[in-house]
């Protein structure tokens, strides 16, 4: 199923917001694919694009040192509440550090007032288009985490943008997962988890990082995971 869902998003109504100019980002920006992703799922919810603003990550809501400088696209709800999309490309560094790869962002939104937050992912387009939606119907304000790979800073081909973004879903450095009013959910959880020496080994900016580097990225990763796991757990019983 999920090679079809990579390919079935093309079929949901959608005006072609790039033509007839096209984008003016890298070959295979995660970036300009996932905020296609953005104007789909908002096509048909009566959403005034036209007023929507860009900005960087709002550091006195929500950003935290991973997010800083991402930008934001601010789209206005009912009264004066706000959607905010982070399309973040990690700082689109060819260097990398521990902190820009663990994202605390959307549960600082959550704490901040925001009634849903969630992150999600251009490797999984059904994924995303429902959460953005969810936000838009969201009672208050919501914020939703967007990963978006940079072929050029992050040193990867062109054409593997979608398969470094599905990888960092599987090695749980980007778990899919919302907050709904507080309430944890994972959205996506694979059975076997990708390594995160798998993940950076595919990508340039991770060649100067030593194997104790990456382990110790590999134990915070799985213990910051299993809170995730706990959170949504405890919302179950």
């Amino acid at each position: 199923m999920d090679t079809y869902t990579l390919f079935a998003g093309q079929f949901l109504p959608f005006n072609e917001r790039y033509l007839p100019g096209g984008h003016n980002a890298c070959a295979g920006s995660g970036t300009a694919l996932a905020l296609r992703h953005v104007y789909k799922a908002l096509e048909d919810k009566n959403a005034d694009l036209a007023q929507a603003r860009w900005d960087e990550t709002p550091a006195g809501m929500f950003a935290g040192r991973e997010a800083a400088g991402a930008p934001v696209l601010i789209i206005p709800k009912a009264g004066e509440n706000r959607l905010y999309i982070c399309l973040d490309a990690e700082a689109a560094e060819k260097k990398i550090s521990p902190e820009q790869l663990i994202k605390k962002s959307p549960a600082k939104a959550a704490a901040s007032g925001c009634l849903y937050c969630a992150t999600a992912s251009p490797s999984h387009p059904f994924d995303l288009i429902e959460k953005v939606r969810r936000g838009w119907s969201a009672a208050g304000a919501a914020y939703i985490h967007i990963l978006c790979p940079c072929p050029t800073a992050w040193g990867f081909e062109m054409e593997n943008t979608v398969r470094i973004a599905r990888m960092a879903v599987e090695s749980r450095i980007f778990p899919l997962y919302e907050i709904a009013e507080g309430h944890y959910n994972i959205t996506v959880e694979g059975v076997r988890p990708r390594t995160v020496a798998d993940y950076a080994g595919r990508q340039a900016r991770f060649a100067s990082w030593k194997k104790a580097q990456i382990a110790a990225l590999q134990e915070q990763t799985d213990k910051l995971y299993a809170q995730l796991q706990a959170s949504a757990a405890r919302e179950m019983n």
